[in-house]
């Protein structure tokens, strides 16, 4: 699916990035007393209206008419993504904007950031130095990141094997081939990014044949026991941006090392375990900001609530009507998403596709 919404762009963003005002239209959803409010994405169309929706416009409605800033700022929080790696990291970042803070650069859907950019980069580089017959590393050119990343992968697949070389270079196209967006919504106030490169290694035009021939071999050889292992690398239904999407290459090279699916895994990624707990304590959090009061939601055990609270607070300052609309949308926003399961914008295509206009025209300019 990434393939055919986005394309490379070799540019780099400064300040501003894509323009959050491209999605205005996309969060406008009901209207009363001649007024549209921004709970087009918040609804969902799962259950229709609800009352919590009813509360943040009832906000809303008291803040009058919304300047640019401010609709950016609902945007950006209607768009808040739960599934992506850099989450819950992010909603301190997008609290911070809420407050005051300049920053409001931040990537949403199949969008990544440099340094998760980078470490996608070297496991691509480990596995073809794994092909290649490397065994010794450069240590002085390497950052203690990449090195682990070497070493682990290295670690994985133990021996030379001629079927193991079958499926690592398989995984080795799968991996260089996915998209690797590093554009970004908002003001970015901490410096600039290159949008290149835009996949993890340069193949050759003729890699998809390459690969074909690979996968027939691997099923010759393998049998019914191939299905598994000739899964999309990372996952077919996640991009690269997916909180799974490392941990799924990982269970896809530890098997390959021990040619037993699921066999040999590593220890799971703190960032990717527990989430449902985490998310409880978060919601409960921006709950109690903009209803005032000491309201939760699910259970808090596996975050120290009193920590998080303390932070997301001071992030957020003192409230207004203005901070709590907007900690209201980033609350439900995440709730939605918690409940259902499914990253609830409307429109999503249209959404990708938007971004990737304004880059296109960007680049032509």
């Amino acid at each position: 699916m990434e393939h055919t919404l986005l394309t490379p762009h070799n540019i780099i963003l400064s300040g501003e990035g894509i323009p959050y005002r491209l999605l205005y239209h996309l969060v406008e959803g009901s209207r009363g007393g001649g007024h549209t409010y921004h709970d087009g994405n918040l609804a969902s169309n799962y259950y229709g209206y609800d009352d919590d929706i009813k509360e943040i416009n009832e906000i809303e409605k008291r803040l009058g008419k919304l300047s640019p800033e401010q609709r950016d700022l609902r945007v950006m929080a209607d768009f808040c993504c739960i599934w992506r790696y850099d989450y819950p990291r992010r909603v301190h970042e997008m609290c911070a904007a809420i407050g005051g803070s300049p920053h409001t650069a931040f990537g949403l859907h199949y969008q990544i950031c440099p340094r998760q950019r980078q470490e996608l980069i070297v496991y691509a580089e480990a596995l073809k130095m794994w092909l290649n017959n490397g065994t010794s590393l450069k240590h002085n050119t390497l950052s203690p990141e990449s090195e682990r990343t070497f070493n682990k992968v290295f670690q994985l697949l133990g021996e030379r094997d001629p079927l193991k070389d079958l499926l690592v270079e398989r995984t080795y196209l799968g991996l260089s081939s996915r998209a690797l967006n590093c554009s970004y919504w908002g003001y970015n106030s901490r410096g600039k990014v290159a949008l290149a490169p835009y996949t993890a290694q340069e193949l050759s035009s003729d890699w998809h044949k390459r690969m074909s021939a690979i996968e027939r071999a691997i099923a010759k050889e393998m049998g019914s026991k191939a299905r598994d292992f000739l899964c999309d690398v990372g996952g077919s239904a996640e991009p690269a941006c997916h909180f799974k999407f490392i941990r799924r290459i990982d269970i896809l090279v530890s098997s390959i090392g021990c040619l037993h699916w699921r066999g040999n895994l590593p220890p799971k990624d703190k960032t990717i375990s527990g989430r449902r707990a985490i998310t409880a304590t978060y919601l409960a959090v921006l709950e109690k900001y903009w209803r005032g009061e000491a309201a939760g939601y699910g259970e808090t055990e596996s975050e120290d609530a009193g920590t998080v609270e303390t932070e997301l607070f001071e992030l957020l300052g003192k409230e207004t009507n203005l901070k709590r609309w907007l900690a209201a949308s980033l609350w439900k926003n995440i709730k939605n998403q918690t409940q259902f399961h499914a990253f609830p914008m409307k429109r999503w295509v249209e959404f990708v596709r938007i971004g990737e206009d304004y880059l296109n025209k960007k680049m032509r300019q």
